[in-house]
C-alpha cells in the first residue's frame, strides 16, 4: 500500500476514509448504499468512529488501512463498551448505533481498497454482527428510567386500558407512529377514524410481512399511510362496523393512557400519548436495521413513517 499523502495521524486517516463515502444531500438511489447521505448521521457516526480511533491509538495501531488488524481490535472495543453500558444501566440502542458507525467505517475501508488497493474489511463486519447478537441479549432495549420518552412496555400499557376503543387508539399510535389526531383523538375539533381510513391488506416494505393498510389525517391535514398487524386491522374493522367510527376527545384518551401508565409503573410527567410515538420510532429502528437497512436508511424509513420526513427529526425520538 502506498503512503503518498496518506495522513500519519489516525484521526486524519479516519477523516480521509469517511470523506470517500460522504454523499451529504444526495438522493437515495443515486449513490452507493454504503455512503452517508444525511448530515445528522454524518455527525453521529464521526463522533462514534473517532472514539474508536482513540482506542486504536492507545492500542498502538498506526494505520487504519490494516483492516485485518483493525478487526482484531473491534471485538475488544465493543466488549468494553458493552460492559460499561451494562454497569451504567445503558441500553442496547446505544451500542447498536456504535456498531452501525463501525460498520460504516468498514464500508469506507472497502471503498478505499477498491479505489487504491488494500485489505477487505469483511472480517470487521463479521465481528460486529456477532457482538450485536450477543449484546442484544445482555442489555435492555432502552435506557432505564425516564431517559427516553418512549414507554418501555407498550404492550403492558395497552392491556391496562379498560375501554376497548381507547385501547385500540393506543395500539394504533404505538403500531404506526402517528399522532393522536390520526387515531381519532385530536386536541381540537374532531377527526374520527372511519371506514374510509381502511385501505385493505398489504405488505410491510421493511419486513415483507402481511399487514393491514390504513391512511390517517394528522396535524395540518397531512395524510400518511401506515401498516398495522392483521389482528389490529381486523379489530379496527369490527369496531367501525359496530360503532361507525373510532373517536374520542383527546383529554379522555390522555387520561386513559396516563392511568394505564401509572398502573404498569411507566408513568412520568410529559410522556403522555406522544410517548407511544417514541416507542414506535425506537422499535421500528431496530426492525429496520435487523432487516438489513443501514443506520441511515433506517432513520429515513422511520422519518417517513412518523410523518416528519427529515431524517434528522428522528433523533429526538431515539433518545
Amino acid at each position: 500500500m502506498g503512503t503518498n499523502r496518506w495522513p500519519k495521524n489516525l484521526h486524519g486517516q479516519a477523516e480521509a476514509l469517511l470523506g470517500g463515502i460522504r454523499a451529504i444531500g444526495r438522493k437515495k438511489g443515486t449513490v452507493d448504499r454504503r455512503f452517508i447521505r444525511g448530515i445528522g448521521t454524518w455527525g453521529v457516526y464521526r463522533s462514534d468512529i473517532h472514539r474508536f480511533v482513540e482506542f486504536l491509538q492507545r492500542a498502538g495501531l498506526r494505520d487504519l488501512r490494516q483492516a485485518r488488524r483493525v478487526s482484531g481490535f473491534v471485538r475488544t472495543y465493543i466488549v468494553g463498551r458493552g460492559q460499561a453500558l451494562r454497569e451504567a444501566g445503558g441500553s442496547f440502542q446505544t451500542i447498536e448505533r456504535e456498531i452501525s458507525a463501525l460498520t460504516k467505517l468498514s464500508h469506507a475501508l472497502d471503498v478505499y481498497a477498491e479505489r487504491h488497493g488494500g485489505e477487505s474489511a469483511a472480517d470487521i463486519r463479521t465481528v460486529l454482527s456477532e457482538e450485536k447478537g450477543h449484546w442484544r441479549t445482555e442489555l435492555s432495549p432502552r435506557s432505564c428510567g425516564y431517559t427516553t420518552r418512549a414507554y418501555p412496555d407498550p404492550e403492558g400499557l395497552y392491556a391496562a386500558i379498560q375501554d376497548a376503543g381507547l385501547r385500540l387508539q393506543a395500539k394504533l399510535m404505538g403500531e404506526t407512529g402517528c399522532r393522536a389526531e390520526g387515531v381519532g383523538a385530536p386536541a381540537r375539533s374532531s377527526n374520527p377514524f372511519t371506514a374510509t381510513n381502511l385501505l385493505g391488506m398489504g405488505t410491510v416494505p421493511v419486513s415483507g410481512e402481511a399487514a393491514g393498510r390504513i391512511v390517517v389525517t394528522e396535524k395540518g391535514g397531512k395524510q400518511t399511510t401506515h401498516f398495522v398487524q392483521p389482528k389490529i386491522y381486523h379489530e379496527l374493522e369490527e369496531h367501525i362496523t359496530k360503532h361507525g367510527q373510532l373517536a374520542s376527545s383527546y383529554r379522555t384518551f390522555l387520561r386513559a393512557v396516563e392511568a394505564a401508565a401509572r398502573a404498569t409503573g411507566q408513568y412520568a410527567p410529559g410522556r403522555g400519548t406522544h410517548g407511544l410515538k417514541h416507542s414506535f420510532a425506537q422499535t421500528r429502528m431496530h426492525e429496520a436495521i435487523d432487516a438489513g437497512l443501514s443506520y441511515e436508511e433506517a432513520k429515513q424509513t422511520v422519518a417517513n413513517e412518523i410523518a416528519h420526513n427529515r431524517m434528522d427529526s428522528v433523533d429526538v425520538y431515539l433518545r
